[in-house]
């Protein structure tokens, strides 16, 4: 029987975790859950005490990073703390690598549907079909072995889930991209503005492949960038 690990990055989360904890509750198809803090200053610990939590460097990439190091399972889904997986869309990502996929993701939704983020959640999926890229708000997973193949999480402050995902695509081909829902918060459109932020991502991601240093992209990013990861 394949066991799933559920590895998820926090920094400063006591906003959304309640909401991710409601869900996870009915995930009777995870091994594990392990939360991984890159120093909170909220209450973020305190509500996930008795649960696994580990400490890392802030940053996706890093975080994520330890937490697969310390995860015991088969396959790895990596879920952001502001993204509701509904139990339904977690039994998908199950069957999907217990039937041979070797990765994929979910197809995302905002919590709050209005319509600029109608259009931005559609242009994220339609990524993923068209160009077989998938980013982390979308809940990517994989076997453990496709992501040891491609040498693991990039440790990068931004772009880490870009990277992975390129990685993943040439070793393995086309993600799986399931219809289950990830809904995910739209708080980083809320703090910058939908078209802004989908504007500013496209152009670091440009400015990525043409080799512009990582710091360098993240300092950028970082300008716009809510509080939380």
């Amino acid at each position: 029987m394949l066991k799933l690990s559920v590895i998820t990055p926090i920094y400063n989360e006591e906003a959304v975790l309640p909401a991710y904890l409601d869900a996870a509750v009915e995930w009777d198809c995870v091994h594990e859950i392990i939360f991984v803090d890159g120093g909170s200053t909220d209450a973020s610990r305190s509500m996930l005490e008795g649960l696994t939590v580990l400490t890392s460097e802030k940053g996706r990439g890093f975080q994520c990073r330890v937490g697969a190091e310390h995860a015991t399972g088969d396959a790895f889904v990596f879920v952001h703390a502001d993204t509701i997986i509904p139990a339904s869309s977690m039994r998908a990502i199950y069957h999907a690598l217990s039937s041979g996929v070797p990765w994929g993701c979910l197809t995302l939704r905002f919590t709050k549907a209005t319509p600029d983020r109608l259009i931005g959640s559609w242009a994220a999926n339609a990524r993923v079909r068209w160009n077989g890229i998938p980013f982390g708000d979308q809940t990517m997973f994989m076997t453990r072995e496709a992501y040891e193949a491609v040498g693991g999480m990039p440790e990068l402050p931004i772009m880490e889930d870009y990277e992975l995902s390129m990685r993943l695509k040439a070793a393995f081909g086309w993600p799986k991209q399931l219809s289950g829902k990830a809904f995910t918060s739209p708080r980083r459109f809320e703090s910058g503005g939908n078209i802004r932020v989908m504007m500013q991502m496209r152009r670091l991601r440009y400015l990525h492949r043409q080799g512009m240093n990582v710091e360098e992209t993240a300092r950028r990013y970082g300008e716009g960038r809510h509080e939380s990861l």
